[in-house]
């Protein structure tokens, strides 16, 4: 007996435990109940998000009927596959991107390597964004309390004028002062539209004489790579001379911007033009538009006449076609809306310089500064640096580019996109402002993507950023004649960081991050710039050596 229990009890250890089912019911019931919790959440947000479209629907159905309508899509998307046709149309009403299909692609193999090309630039008769929405009564309210906005501004102006100085200069001192030497900044301007006329010329020589040499390869590819370093030579001397003319001449920081500014455009201008009429002439591409025309321009290659080049060096975009949509006329009562909202906007400028940034830190460097004091004076700032967020991107890309668009007929108003909307800084860059994201894209992404980095989308879009934040701060740093990379810094690593950081940011807490980090960045930026600009005024520093020009005045003065 004693064998055979023993022999019992070996076979039970032998055997593998079986679990406890009661601990095995208590798991799988706790795991029940949080499926069905998370169920029940996710289930609940869907039904929320459902809800939340039929009403923004409703809403747009009864109060935004602009973008109700049924090519709703068509109207406010940016870019086609490229399977697209590439040249435009001149209609009035329409897609500029032409009418005639591409021929259909046979092998299986050019097919795949045609789906992996980038979209294209499309242009589209269309209003710009806020037109559309300031047609609907509750955004026309906003609309009105930013002009009642100014005219605080402009009470505030005028009380300080009177009882404290005993005069009335209504922001006219500040427009005096950043506004001198304007004369020769219009005459640079001048010689530089000069400049710029003469690279057509040089690109149609360029050319024809490439066509006349191409029996002999040898010699062509001599020419064009000899016009090729003469090409990017003349770019960057057009750059140096405009940057180096505002050390010269000494020009205020207005001034400064008008031409830095107005430089920077024509650059990519110029950029645009030979970079997309090169493609066509190195491929041997002609207009078909018009037989009579490829008659007599029959083994020679096509070139846009002057009159294209000269309406793009005026018209509100850097993408370059030979042709537009454009409206039917123009409504100078809008096109004079637009010119006064540009000069309420300068005397709002003009009225925050004054009342506070002036005020907040035109004594330092005189005065006693610590954390404390530097801690109020950016909280004091937050508000202005908000309205001067703000009212920068109405001026610049909303009644500045509507002026000139309404004045030359051009069709395409999407200067912007719904950026305040956006949850993360990907789509913020992207709708924020779309004149110079489609260029960068256009002529810099692109060719970065296709013949750089060849596939790499992270490693392209650095280098846009890059290429934007070196540019962003060279315009700063020039017009305030400083070496001071806070906006590189913000733009080049802050920026970047943040466009990963929040790219699965839920919607609602990544728009009110974005708002957040905006308000509190700008307020930052403007702060450190304004207290650099009064550091290098007011404190007497010496610049002995190059590490004194590299130290921040903001640091030396205290320290």
């Amino acid at each position: 007996m004693a064998a055979e229990s023993q022999e019992k009890r070996g076979e039970e250890e032998a055997q593998p435990r079986l679990p406890d089912l009661g601990f095995v019911r208590d798991k799988l019931q706790k795991f029940q109940s949080k499926m069905l919790t998370d169920f029940e959440q996710r289930l609940s947000c869907m039904v929320e998000d459902v809800l939340q479209d039929l009403r923004q629907r409703e809403l747009r159905a009864h109060e935004f009927p602009n973008f109700e309508r049924s090519d709703r899509k068509s109207t406010w998307h940016n870019r086609v596959t490229s399977q697209a046709p590439a040249d435009v149309s001149d209609s009035t009403n329409g897609h500029a991107n032409g009418t005639h299909p591409r021929p259909p692609i046979q092998s299986e193999t050019s097919a795949r390597k045609q789906r992996r090309q980038l979209p294209e630039k499309v242009f589209v008769a269309r209003e710009s964004y806020l037109t559309a929405l300031l047609q609907v009564e509750h955004m026309r309210t906003i609309y009105h309390i930013f002009y009642i906005i100014l005219v605080m501004f402009l009470l505030n102006v005028i009380c300080y004028d009177y009882f404290v100085d005993g005069r009335f200069d209504l922001g006219l001192g500040t427009f005096r002062g950043g506004l001198r030497r304007l004369h020769w900044v219009m005459g640079v301007w001048v010689l530089e539209h000069v400049f710029v006329l003469a690279l057509y010329f040089a690109f149609r020589g360029w050319a024809l004489v490439r066509h006349k040499l191409k029996p002999h390869s040898s010699l062509q590819r001599f020419w064009s790579h000899s016009c090729l370093i003469l090409y990017i030579s003349s770019q960057l001397v057009f750059c140096f001379v405009s940057t180096s003319l505002c050390l010269k001449f000494n020009l205020p920081f207005v001034s400064a911007c008008v031409l830095l500014l107005e430089s920077t455009r024509l650059l990519m201008k110029m950029h645009a033009f030979v970079r997309y009429n090169a493609e066509r002439v190195l491929k041997g591409k002609a207009k078909k538009e018009d037989t009579e025309e490829e008659k007599e321009s029959s083994g020679r290659p096509f070139v846009p006449p002057l009159s294209c080049y000269t309406y793009f060096l005026f018209a509100p975009t850097l993408i370059y076609r030979d042709s537009y949509p454009r409206t039917s006329h123009i409504r100078w009562k809008f096109a004079l809306n637009r010119l006064l909202e540009v000069v309420a906007i300068a005397f709002l400028y003009a009225f925050i310089h004054e009342r506070h940034i002036h005020e907040h830190f035109g004594q330092y460097g005189l005065e006693p500064m610590g954390p404390s004091q530097l801690i109020l004076k950016l909280f004091g700032m937050m508000l202005p640096s908000a309205v001067i967020f703000l009212c920068g991107f109405y001026l610049i890309l909303h009644s500045w580019l509507n002026f000139t668009s309404e004045l030359l007929r051009f069709g395409d108003r999407m200067f912007y996109k719904d950026w305040w909307t956006s949850h993360t800084y990907d789509g913020y860059y992207r709708n924020w402002n779309v004149v110079v994201h489609d260029w960068l894209y256009e002529y810099v992404y692109k060719d970065m993507y296709t013949h750089v980095f060849r596939g790499s989308k992270v490693a392209a879009s650095l280098a846009v950023f890059m290429i934007s934040a070196v540019v962003h701060e060279q315009v700063l740093g020039f017009a305030l004649q400083m070496f001071f990379p806070v906006m590189f810094f913000f733009f080049g690593v802050v920026g970047v960081a943040l466009v990963f950081l929040m790219r699965s940011a839920p919607k609602v807490m990544g728009n009110i991050f974005l708002w957040f980090s905006l308000i509190l960045g700008n307020a930052t930026l403007i702060s450190l710039y304004a207290m650099e600009h009064y550091a290098l005024k007011n404190c007497n520093l010496s610049n002995e050596s190059w590490a004194d020009r590299l130290l921040p005045a903001v640091w030396r003065c205290y320290n």
